[in-house]
């Protein structure tokens, strides 16, 4: 995975600057979620259905992003 340019908020529109215990917490569930998402590579590597590992990737990224929003808490039209 590639790693973004951190932000801060000063430099994207509609998001406040984030404190550095924000920043903590979001770098935490971002490294749950690729953890999670390299059992799911394991788990395709034994054989198990790619169409469900498909959807449990889609669904963990899905509440990383709704988790990250929750920390950084962007404008409503963001």
């Amino acid at each position: 995975m590639s790693e973004a340019k951190p932000q801060d908020g000063t430099t994207v529109k509609g998001y406040r600057t984030l404190s550095e215990g924000d920043i903590q917490v979001m770098n935490t569930l971002k490294g749950v979620s690729r953890h999670f998402l390299s059992l799911l590579d394991t788990a395709k590597e034994t054989g198990a259905d790619h169409r469900w590992l498909a959807m449990a990737k889609t669904e963990m990224q899905q509440a990383c992003m709704f988790a990250c929003r929750a920390v950084a808490q962007p404008d409503d039209d963001c």
